[in-house]
């Protein structure tokens, strides 16, 4: 089993991993879940309701940096690695964005309303 393989297992399983956005692109799961963005620490967290993978497709290639957070991302994608779980519910996701809101306070999510 090659190294791209091994990632391809891990991304499938409900276990936290932390790989460059590139890279999540290919082999994140296309289940629904929430996710963490690093670029120097962590910088933001989200919900992905329609699949890990596509979210981070579009941040990628910057199809939604029409909001202050997104184009950061954009802009600092090759320098951004990602962690993400896999949930079952729309339920699930959006306590587990709040709760990593609330808890971690990352940077860029103040951009969206969440914070103070």
């Amino acid at each position: 089993m090659g190294l791209f393989d091994t990632l391809k297992s891990i991304a499938k399983s409900k276990e936290l991993v932390c790989i460059t956005l590139k890279e999540a692109t290919k082999i994140a799961p296309n289940s629904m879940g929430c996710y963490k963005i690093y670029c120097n620490g962590l910088k933001y967290v989200g919900k992905a309701e329609d699949g890990i993978r596509k979210r981070f497709v579009q941040y990628y290639n910057g199809t939604t940096a029409h909001y202050s957070s997104a184009k950061k991302i954009y802009e600092n994608r090759d320098n951004i690695t990602v962690s993400w779980v896999v949930l079952q519910s729309r339920e699930q996701c959006r306590e587990v964005e709040a709760k990593w809101i609330r808890d971690l306070k990352p940077e860029w999510n103040k951009q969206s309303g969440w914070g103070d």
